[in-house]
């Protein structure tokens, strides 16, 4: 008798968590400032809101590509892709020169959809660590860390908090490399450069400038993946001057980073992974503390029950993107996945 409670009680759980998940911040948009002097109208502050939200949201998801195709749809589109929205500071005696911030939350499922008919993937990156090492060539001479605007000024910019970047420090031995290699800088292993860092994305940037143009070499591992890129930056078009200029290339930069990685996480709606798991049923809590912390995973779609009896559960879990992805987002969430003879094992840490 006490087993078919404890049974029940767990079935109730999961059958109420397993179908629909709560809503996840990948898809939520906070702190939309919209000052209140461009209308009187609350409903188009609204809609401000609302189109400001939108874009900032694919922004952060998708490729530059196709963040360019769809930025333009209209406001009834927006609308229908939208759970619900809050007003975090109204106050009856703002002036028209205050600001109102708003909260707006887009549903999972819809944003799926339209990604789906869209024919669009898109990429979770929020706080990705980068180590970066900008080398300034300019007349013919190379300025590694002193009299170098770029690794003095790097992080003197204001970037969206998709990237979080590391400079490496001065370091005398990197020096020698640079000095050694300066005939073909291009040769130069980026590995053994970063080679005190261990991490997944590092990017060596050499950026050569002369009166009118720049031109940028980006060597770089993303995601384990050694990929190049080239860009050239033309100041004479924009007629920026030099400080313009310079903050330019590190937008230039930051846009081509952002997009290298997101270009290594992208998940496509058409193609959902499932994931055989047991649960070990130690204790009660342990499958209700289960079910809250993958509510909180968006790569997660539902989980289904294969398998139930005293001892454990087994679960089909139906995820977007790569395994990798999951399991740190498991980790994010102090669940251990793992491989076990042969089977996925799911443990609470």
């Amino acid at each position: 008798m006490k087993n078919l409670i404890f049974i029940s009680f767990i079935l109730i759980i999961l059958f109420k968590t397993g179908n629909v998940l709560s809503d996840n911040n990948i898809f939520n948009v906070n702190n939309i400032e919209i000052s209140q002097e461009t209308s009187k109208n609350k409903e188009k502050l609204v809609n401000t809101a609302f189109k400001k939200a939108f874009n900032e949201l694919i922004n952060r998801l998708l490729m530059e590509e196709d963040y360019k195709r769809i930025s333009n749809i209209n406001l009834a589109q927006i609308k229908q892709l939208i759970s619900y929205y809050q007003i975090l500071n109204e106050n009856k005696n703002s002036t028209k020169n205050s600001k109102l911030k708003y909260n707006v939350f887009f549903d999972k499922d819809r944003m799926h959809s339209f990604f789906y008919n869209q024919d669009i993937l898109y990429s979770d990156i929020i706080n990705t660590e980068v180590i970066l090492f900008p080398l300034l060539k300019k007349k013919e001479q190379y300025f590694i860390y002193t009299k170098n605007y770029f690794y003095e000024n790097w992080n003197e910019e204001t970037f969206d908090n998709l990237i979080q970047y590391t400079l490496p420090a001065e370091n005398i031995e990197n020096i020698q490399k640079i000095n050694s290699n300066k005939t073909n800088i291009y040769k130069l292993k980026v590995a053994d450069f970063f080679k005190e860092y261990e991490k997944d994305n590092i990017v060596f940037a050499n950026i050569e400038i002369d009166d009118n143009s720049a031109e940028v070499f980006l060597s770089t591992r993303i995601e384990g993946k050694k990929i190049n890129k080239n860009l050239s930056i033309n100041k004479r078009k924009e007629n920026f001057d030099e400080k313009n200029f310079y903050k330019k290339i590190i937008l230039e930069i930051n846009n081509t980073v952002k997009d290298l990685i997101k270009s290594q996480n992208l998940i496509d709606v058409k193609t959902p992974s499932f994931l055989n798991v047991e649960i070990q049923l130690n204790k009660k809590s342990n499958l209700v503390e289960f079910s809250n912390r993958l509510n909180r995973i968006d790569l997660i779609d539902n989980f289904y029950v294969q398998e139930l009896n005293k001892d454990y559960v087994m679960i089909k879990i139906k995820y977007l993107g790569k395994i990798n992805k999951i399991i740190s987002k498991l980790k994010d969430e102090k669940i251990d996945l793992k491989m076990i003879a042969g089977q996925w094992q799911l443990k609470i840490i």
